[in-house]
């Protein structure tokens, strides 16, 4: 069994290293490169992963070409600001010795401000598949926070990941503009008529389902800063999708 990990990055040197060292259980490592500038693909390389560079056509879509593009047989996945634990990297080789499941997931750990996240909607945290035997999994087509399809029956692991998205506060302000960018189009299929009251309504409810309904407030000023953030996001979603 060929076992292939790929990380879509663009611009994480500060990560990539961490990122990569924690896969080398993997047979080979795959920098999916979607146009760093900074010395991302030269820090992989030196550690031996293999450098894939493709444009990139929203989330959904650039990782179903990463993977149709991996021959191998089971596919396993991180970003560049996420970090495979010891204990995750082993039960997942035991799931895929076992041929017990073809897909499988792991709760997300993350972190912000230093903090380790426990409420606020963002633990238990399970994102697409940390690995799937290939062709038993795809991606849709959303342009951003994309699902997954499969058929199969999906094995929930117990060991978690790291997750540092947001090393500091300015990257996360960052990603609220380049994300509310690419929601706009899920904004409008959502609501043909956006108004700035429709944004309005909408981000104040990201800010009470985050704050308040996933108890974000038990994780102190770092569930405050996570409530403003989607709220904030939410709003110029809308906002843009208005104008």
């Amino acid at each position: 069994m060929k076992i292939t990990a790929y990380v879509m990055a663009k611009n994480e040197e500060e990560t990539i290293k961490q990122c990569i060292e924690a896969l080398s259980w993997c047979d080979e490592v795959v920098l999916a490169d979607t146009g760093s500038t900074d010395r991302t693909k030269e820090l992989a390389r030196g550690l031996g992963a293999t450098i894939l560079e493709l444009p990139f056509i929203g989330f959904g879509p650039t990782r179903n070409k990463i993977i149709d593009s991996l021959d191998t047989d089971w596919i396993v996945c991180f970003d560049a600001d996420e970090v495979c634990t010891e204990g995750l990297a082993n039960e997942i080789l035991s799931s895929i010795r076992n041929e017990s499941h073809t897909v499988l997931q792991a709760p997300r750990q993350n972190f912000l401000m230093k903090k380790k996240i426990m409420h606020s909607g963002w633990y238990p945290d399970y994102r697409h598949p940390v690995a799937f035997k290939k062709g038993e999994c795809r991606y849709t087509d959303a342009q951003i926070h994309e699902g997954f399809v499969t058929s199969s029956e999906i094995q929930k692991l117990k060991e978690p990941y790291a997750h540092f998205s947001y090393r500091r506060l300015e990257q996360m302000m960052g990603k609220e503009r380049s994300y509310a960018m690419m929601g706009v189009n899920n904004a409008l299929n959502k609501n043909k008529k956006p108004s700035m009251a429709t944004a309005l309504l909408h981000g104040t409810s990201a800010f009470i389902r985050h704050f308040f309904l996933k108890k974000g407030f038990l994780d102190g000023w770092a569930g405050f800063v996570i409530a403003i953030s989607s709220a904030h996001s939410t709003f110029f979603r809308y906002a843009f999708a208005y104008e």
